[in-house]
This record gives structure tokens, C-alpha cells and sequence, in this order.
């Protein structure tokens, strides 16, 4: 019979596993430092060298994970290996989708009324959209679970999605502002 181990301790372990790799790579880039340093014929090549490394050390620590990124890497890590392929597929289209700011941003112009509009604000407002989007997705499995339906989301889920989420109060109400002749998404 197989020993299934707790998630804790398979995380515990990825972390050990995570600071050897670690460790091992530094070691390779000091041995590869001492053989450039070694290359250079004069005192001076091996300052400037030296000078160089420095300041790309500072760069390159940007690129090592802190130990909390580890743990959640780790933990992340846990979670995806227990999805089935159909849960796998929908994480990883979800992962690669995305709004083009180019619409984004024409369309936070007509809201606010402004053309000066920031990247981190168009980013931020993407990232919020995804997150609706996804909850109203989510929503919609549900409804179709409900009725016990398999298939594609059809427009009756995500108006019955849309309908439940703003019962829930997570949509945003209209605030008072003059009617536009725009159609409606949903009825």
C-alpha cells in the first residue's frame, strides 16, 4: 500500500529541495567568476571586472525568490498537481488570458472623461475585469450544475451567473449618470 504524505511535509521538503538548487547555482557562478578573474592579465582588467560583477550582483539577487515566494511556490505547486486535466486546461487558459489594454484604455477614457490615463490603472482595472470574468465563469458551472447540463456555458448560464452575482451584491451598482444610447450586455 502506498504512503500518501501530508501536503505539509511535501512542502517542507520542496522548500529543502528549493535552497540546495539554490545554493548549487551560486556555487557554479562564484567557480565561473574565479575563472574570468583568472583570465585577466592585469590588475586593472580584474577591477573593472570586478566592478562589473558587483554591479550586476545587484540585479541578479532580483531574480532569487524569496522565502515566502518559496513556500507559496511550493504550496502552489501541491494544488496543481491534484487538478484533473480538465481542471488543468481551464487554469491554464485562464493563466494566458487576458484584455487588450488598447480597448481598456479607450474605454476608461469614456468612464472618466480624461485621455491622460496611466498604465498601472489600466493594468489594475485588466486585473479586476479577469477577476469578474472569472467569477461570473465560475458562477455559471455552477448554474450548470444546478441543472444538471454538461457542455458549453450558453448565454441563459452567465445571465443566470450575472443575475446571482448581483443578488450577492458583487456587481457595482450604476452610479447617477446621464443615460448613453449604448445596448445593454444583459437584459
Amino acid at each position: 500500500m502506498k504512503h500518501s504524505k501530508d501536503p505539509f511535509e511535501a512542502s517542507i521538503e520542496e522548500e529543502e529541495n528549493v535552497e540546495i538548487e539554490q545554493s548549487s547555482e551560486e556555487d557554479e557562478r562564484n567557480v565561473r567568476v574565479g575563472l574570468k578573474l583568472k583570465k585577466c592579465k592585469t590588475a586593472e582588467a580584474k577591477k573593472k571586472y570586478e566592478n562589473e560583477e558587483e554591479e550586476n550582483m545587484e540585479v541578479e539577487l532580483n531574480k532569487y525568490p524569496t522565502g515566502a515566494h518559496n513556500v507559496k511556490k511550493a504550496k502552489m505547486q501541491i494544488i496543481l498537481s491534484q487538478f484533473t486535466e480538465e481542471q488543468m486546461s481551464r487554469y491554464e487558459s485562464v493563466r494566458r488570458s487576458a484584455f487588450h489594454k488598447s480597448n481598456m484604455k479607450q474605454l476608461l477614457k469614456s468612464i472618466t472623461g480624461s485621455q491622460k490615463i496611466d498604465d498601472t490603472m489600466i493594468m489594475v482595472v485588466c486585473g479586476i475585469a479577469k477577476m469578474f470574468v472569472g467569477e461570473l465563469v465560475e458562477t455559471a458551472r455552477i448554474v450548470m450544475g444546478i441543472r444538471k447540463e454538461s457542455g458549453p456555458i450558453r448565454p441563459c448560464h452567465i445571465r443566470e451567473s450575472y443575475r446571482r452575482l448581483k443578488l450577492e451584491g458583487k456587481v457595482p451598482r450604476r452610479s447617477v449618470v446621464p443615460r448613453r444610447s449604448v445596448s445593454r450586455l444583459f437584459r
